[in-house]
């Protein structure tokens, strides 16, 4: 019989973005009812420098039809006019602070969160506010962070680093590369994870040969899942947490 692989921990992937509008405060209450361990959310950064839980660089594919506004870039609107955006279902574009408020399970306790910077003017406000809203005990204990911040872009985690260095970091990355080691290492990541279907033979180990715990990221179908928990990645990403849970927990049913 082959080794039983470790149970992942399951991700809500901007929040729950297949059965409530993504990245919305609906979305991540959404992830926390249906059984995800930690809940990701994209950060950008408003005209005047507010933070804004939002993909895309512009609330174009998002913004409802019968939003008060329904295009522009995210940099150019300010918040207050960013505030007048409806996302599906009547839902508003949050904040990181309104994000890590719902960020709890049933029974009170806390959910991590996965901060994605997508633009990296926002890094050093994302680093400051999660600093700002836990305290220093939080980041050092045994347990898991309440948060972590992750990014594309190695600038964003040298900014964090640099702002709020004990907020942990993971460097994303489509296909590994000695600039992605280099990266993640002059950034003081713990975490580097590759695009499940640019995963090579030997990455895994590659990325642990540096000190660093490997991932991978757009377990999307079922059988990627699979394939995820057979690789042994430590979370998955999911917009249906609820579903992703029970092709996991099938998958390793299966296996024993």
């Amino acid at each position: 019989m082959s080794r039983r692989p470790s149970v992942p921990r399951i991700t809500g992937h901007r929040g729950a973005a297949a059965v409530a509008p993504e990245n919305t405060l609906a979305a991540f209450r959404r992830g926390a009812a249906d059984g995800a361990d930690q809940l990701e959310c994209d950060v950008h950064l408003s005209r005047d420098r507010r933070d804004v839980i939002i993909h895309d660089t512009t609330i174009d594919r998002t913004a409802q039809g019968d939003s008060p506004r329904r295009t522009g870039a995210v940099a150019d609107l300010t918040r207050a006019e960013l505030d007048e955006v409806l996302v599906g279902e009547g839902e508003h574009i949050p904040t990181l602070v309104q994000v890590l408020e719902v960020a709890v399970r049933e029974d009170g306790t806390r959910l991590p969160a996965l901060v994605e910077i997508k633009a990296p003017a926002a890094a050093a406000l994302a680093g400051q506010i999660l600093q700002d809203t836990f305290p220093d005990h939080a980041w050092s204990g045994e347990g898991p962070a309440p948060a972590r911040i992750i990014s594309f872009h190695a600038e964003a985690l040298q900014i964090a680093l640099e702002v709020a260095p004990a907020v942990p970091r993971g460097l994303l990355v489509r296909a590994l590369s000695e600039q992605a080691l280099d990266d993640a290492m002059a950034t003081k990541a713990e975490i580097l994870g590759v695009r499940l279907s640019d995963l090579r033979d030997g990455d895994f180990d590659r990325i642990r040969g540096v000190g660093l715990i490997p991932s991978a990221w757009a377990a999307r179908t079922d059988d990627e899942i699979r394939r995820a928990v057979d690789l042994g990645v430590p979370a998955i990403g999911a917009d249906d947490p609820a579903h992703a849970r029970r092709v996991v927990e099938e998958h390793l049913a299966s296996r024993d």
